[in-house]
């Protein structure tokens, strides 16, 4: 079984490299803009759109305790996108009432685990995923999930109660872990072994890695500023023995190529690019890395 990051945290020094990054910051100066999209905002609505035709649309959600992104499609189409609502809106509903209380045709959502670790398949029965649980630390609050990641590994996470509440009277809904489609679509583009896969989100970020295509490292990690995202990403390094200046990074989520993280974090890896996969179809004003993860949910439905 994968190491939990505590086990891998107390094992690692900080290097050369991470002391180095506290006093580039100091010599350098940033824009820095994550999340820049965090106030809740409607980014896109297509001249297509129309409520009337719910019943062929699809609704994805992306929600953690606090806040939430959603996307509407039809088949492969976007046809509204927002972000950095609030999760009481998801409770009662106000600004987004129409589109949160229409009839779906599905309602696809990911929820943003609490902590989470793997089981392999092999030894996927009910007394190992009750072990597996208790690393979780569950809380009288919290609901362990478990979901197949892959043909070889289960995930099992824990979520705040009070975010299944939220979304319990959504029809036609179907749950799964936030990043379970964003996983889906970068094993389907040929991921390489010098290749991390970092999904930005609300003061967390998940990575990802290959090893001839098969899952070698999954984990996310909560951070707070630039330092911490550069940390994270070359903890992973160190994990799977990847030098960082031989490590490319494949960014989606709230990030581009002119603020500081981005910038930051190229001063101290091989290769920085936003991740340009796409899963729909996009307009020329929807940057495809921005809503990946989200559009990605769309792969999860069963």
């Amino acid at each position: 079984m994968r190491k939990a990051f505590a086990d891998v945290f107390c094992t690692v020094h900080i290097t050369k490299m991470l002391n180095s990054m506290l006093t580039y910051v100091i010599q350098k100066k940033y824009y820095f803009c994550l999340n820049c999209m965090s106030e809740n905002k409607t980014h896109y609505t297509s001249d297509d759109f129309s409520l009337s035709r719910a019943n062929t649309y699809s609704l994805l959600l992306q929600a953690d305790v606090n806040h939430f992104d959603y996307a509407v499609l039809q088949d492969k189409q976007l046809l509204q996108w927002g972000t950095g609502f609030s999760t009481d809106e998801l409770r009662d509903p106000s600004d987004l009432r129409d589109i949160l209380t229409a009839n779906y045709k599905r309602v696809l959502i990911g929820l943003k685990a609490d902590a989470l670790t793997l089981l392999p398949a092999a030894l996927y029965e009910q007394a190992h995923i009750a072990d597996a649980a208790r690393l979780l630390d569950v809380k009288d609050n919290e609901k362990v999930l478990v979901e197949p990641l892959d043909e070889v590994n289960y995930n099992i996470y824990k979520v705040d109660e009070a975010l299944l509440y939220a979304v319990k009277d959504l029809d036609n809904r179907q749950i799964t872990h936030a990043d379970m489609g964003w996983i889906k679509a970068v094993s389907a583009n040929y991921p390489t072994n010098t290749s991390l896969y970092v999904h930005v989100g609300y003061e967390c970020v998940s990575v990802l890695n290959y090893h001839y295509s098969k899952l070698r490292f999954y984990n996310c990690f909560s951070f707070k500023n630039h330092e911490e995202l550069a940390y994270f990403c070359a903890l992973v390094c160190k994990e799977i023995d990847l030098e960082p200046s031989k490590a490319r990074l494949y960014i989606s989520g709230d990030m581009n190529t002119t603020d500081g993280y981005f910038t930051y974090l190229k001063a101290f890896f091989g290769e920085v690019n936003l991740n340009s996969a796409s899963v729909i179809n996009l307009p020329a004003t929807v940057a495809a890395h921005q809503i990946l993860s989200l559009a990605a949910l769309s792969l999860c439905a069963s």
